[in-house]
């Protein structure tokens, strides 16, 4: 998992601490080292921390049940259709310290629809695909200083 640094998807920070002005959306980027094309990866559940811990108490819920629980601050880009998944997210905090992580899954594509059909309604089904260690980055940081 990657924190890229514009909407192209193309270039990304550096792994460790992140400091990205306030307000800033973050684009997030999966992929997987699978050499068969005939799975996709869907993120089912990406949330954020304000620690490392993925098992925090405190979670701020980004992607539920794969589909964005705001459609006003999160955006899924792509996910079940190959084996990279993204997504960009606006976070309003006033956290220090941000962790993002995210479950995904692997699903088989030439069996399944693997596209998450995201409507207003909340989206259930039966699992076709097998889960995967949940992924963390960060700590991403906000710089409140007037540029």
């Amino acid at each position: 998992m990657s924190l890229f640094r514009t909407s192209h998807y193309t270039e990304t920070y550096p792994a460790g601490r992140v400091t990205l002005p306030v307000g800033s959306p973050l684009y997030v980027g999966v992929s997987v080292e699978e050499r068969d094309s005939s799975f996709a990866v869907v993120l089912e559940d990406c949330y954020a921390t304000q620690s490392s811990n993925p098992d925090d108490s405190i979670q701020h819920p980004l992607i539920q049940n794969k589909c964005p629980t705001d459609r006003q601050q999160v955006s899924v880009i792509e996910s079940g259709s190959s084996l990279h998944a993204r997504f960009s997210a606006l976070l309003h905090n006033d956290y220090r310290d941000v962790y993002l992580h995210c479950s995904l899954s692997l699903c088989e594509r030439t069996s399944f629809s693997c596209v998450p059909p995201c409507t207003s309604r909340t989206y259930r089904s039966v699992s076709n695909s097998d889960r995967l260690s949940t992924l963390s980055i960060g700590p991403i940081m906000w710089d409140k200083s007037p540029e």
